[in-house]
């Protein structure tokens, strides 16, 4: 059987180029294949991590391109061989490599070739980096290099290096870690403490932590938002001026718990065909909207769980949520499943109209998350939830040693449910029906409101014209981005990519739009003037009048100990009535 080990030099940092090497033996047979992976689990996306690779050498022995991500080499019968090769890494994100003088971080898949048919095999990893620098990883240390049981787990490991702040704490016994590169305007060991929070809430759920260890690798520059989960690590990137705002803060903290909860909900609780992975091309499930959006259900909900937000901060949030999502069109013509399955060409690749034709398994998700826990409360009158759910999954994976077929989602929650669950498949799932959020919330006693957007010191809450197009900034020019599905921006001809120049004669600009339009009078017309293909046209447009009103979830006059009971199981707090209507 053929033993792996690779090398990884960064001592070139200002190059941005990673010295990649990789030493086989026990190799059979005429030529072997190494190959570089199109995609890195969780970012469900073909990226092509080939195209960052040069100067691949293996040395005497002859070799050729087999496709874009394949290379043959031709052993003449020797079972050892070396091949080293060389990566551009200048992606500062979770899903790429990154290698400049201040640090170096790797996500696997966009690094490390394999060698074909030999993905299962132990491996060892050697890291030569500069002087001063130190090493943050889930690898499990041997000496002077890292061992990974399988090219699974090297993959699922990513390394940060160079001179980044360290915070470690134990919960549970265990050793926790954060790593930050960047700078946050918030003490780290106040950071650490609200993570060991999070840690503690969501291992409650599952009844311990399923490691030897955890790291959170965090980067932190202006303007930056996402994140990758591991099985016992995570990458974070968050905006270095987050971490002083109160709901700014919040927003990061959910980010942290959104990655840490996937290290049960996807890379373990998982349909089979998330792991082992194909990383030649798209691996396709119906799932993401329980892989990703009932973890972003959750991850709002452990903050709650975890003291580190309030119910009514949870609710306020949600609703804001839920008002962005059924604005969207696209929910009327895209399934959850079927959103899931085009994750590859539709979420990671959107156009001008994905919001009138998509829908996002995460947005959507969510909600129909919060809907099925609250439904398996009704049923079972508050004996059973979402995470008795979740639970049974787990076990069943851990017990198993690997994935479950995509139709026992299904049979788990009507197991917990305490019965058939068709007709939500169906209607929410698989198919286009509104969700009526509104009704399953009234399982715990609470509702909807609509309350005026009033400024202050307004007698009479404000009306504005609506046109249903977005625009944005495109250099010093007002372009529009999206235009709404049956909106006067379409009636009107208005398109994507359309350069406004004035409203009415007069001049508008990104500082001056909003302005303009709130002056428009609903039915009357407006005259645009736009660019479009260079060609200047004018087009009418009639706005619209919409009240400017802010969605809430508020508690219900009434509620019955049934409701009463679900609320506090899940929200944490007793149930107060609510205003009349």
């Amino acid at each position: 059987m053929p033993t792996v080990a690779y090398s990884v030099s960064m001592h070139r940092p200002k190059t941005h180029l990673l010295d990649v090497t990789i030493e086989l033996s026990g190799l059979a047979g005429a030529s072997f294949d190494l190959v570089m992976p199109a995609w890195t689990p969780g970012s469900y996306k073909i990226r092509d991590y080939a195209r960052h690779v040069q100067d691949f050498s293996a040395g005497r022995l002859r070799w050729r391109k087999e496709d874009k991500g394949r290379w043959r080499v031709m052993t003449g019968g020797a079972d050892r061989a070396r091949a080293t090769y060389r990566v551009y890494a200048f992606e500062m994100n979770a899903r790429g490599a990154h290698l400049d003088a201040d640090h170096g971080y790797l996500n696997g898949a966009a690094v490390f070739m394999y060698l074909d048919g030999a993905k299962d095999r132990p491996i060892t990893l050697g890291l030569r980096i500069p002087s001063g620098w130190r090493v943050a990883t889930g690898l499990r240390p041997a000496g002077r290099a890292y061992t990974a049981a399988d090219y699974d787990e090297l993959v699922d490991c990513p390394i940060e290096a160079g001179r980044f702040e360290l915070v470690k704490w134990r919960t549970r016994g265990i050793e926790h870690r954060l790593a930050l590169h960047g700078r946050v305007n918030r003490p780290l060991g106040r950071i650490a403490k609200d993570l060991a929070k999070i840690v503690e809430s969501e291992s409650r759920m599952f009844g311990g932590l399923p490691y030897p260890d955890y790291t959170f690798l965090l980067h932190t520059a202006p303007g930056i938002y996402g994140g990758l989960e591991h099985r016992n690590s995570t990458s974070l990137e968050f905006s270095s001026a987050g971490f002083r705002k109160r709901e700014d803060y919040e927003n990061f903290l959910e980010l942290a718990a959104h990655e840490y909860f996937h290290l049960w909900n996807v890379k373990r609780i998982r349909p089979s065909m998330l792991g082992p992975f194909d990383y030649e091309r798209e691996v396709h499930t119906t799932l993401l909207w329980a892989m990703e959006g009932f973890t972003s259900y959750y991850d709002g909900l452990f903050l709650v769980r975890a003291g580190l937000t309030t119910r009514d901060r949870y609710l306020k949030k949600a609703a804001k949520r839920w008002q962005a999502f059924v604005d969207k069109p696209g929910r009327r013509h895209h399934g959850l499943g079927a959103s899931s399955f085009d994750a590859w060409i539709k979420y990671y690749q959107p156009t001008e109209h994905s919001p009138n034709a998509t829908v996002s398994y995460y947005e959507k998700g969510e909600f129909v998350g919060m809907a099925l826990d609250l439904e398996i409360r009704r049923r079972t009158r508050n004996r059973r939830t979402l995470d008795d759910v979740l639970r049974r999954l787990y076990r069943r994976v851990e017990s198993e040693g690997a994935g479950f077929p995509e139709a026992e989602y299904r049979r788990a929650c009507e197991e917990m449910a305490g019965g058939s669950l068709a007709e939500f498949w169906r209607d929410y799932i698989d198919g286009t029906r509104e969700l009526p959020l509104e009704r399953f919330l009234g399982h715990a006693g609470l509702g909807f409101r609509r309350e005026p957007a009033k400024e202050e010191g307004e007698s009479k809450p404000p009306r504005s014209p609506w046109i249903g197009a977005i625009v944005q900034r495109a250099g010093s020019q007002l372009s529009v981005a999206t235009v709404r599905s049956d909106s006067p921006a379409e009636r009107a001809g208005l398109c994507a990519r359309d350069e406004i120049l004035a409203i009415d004669g007069a001049r508008v600009d990104m500082e001056t739009w909003e302005r303009r339009v709130e002056e428009l009078k609903p039915g009357r017309p407006a005259r645009l003037a736009v660019f479009r293909a260079g060609a200047l046209r004018e087009i009418s447009l009639v706005p619209e009048m919409r009240d400017a009103t802010v969605l809430k979830i508020v508690s219900l006059p009434k509620a019955d100990a049934l409701q009463k009971s679900i609320h506090r199981s899940w929200l944490g707090a007793a149930w107060k009535a609510g205003p009349k209507a």
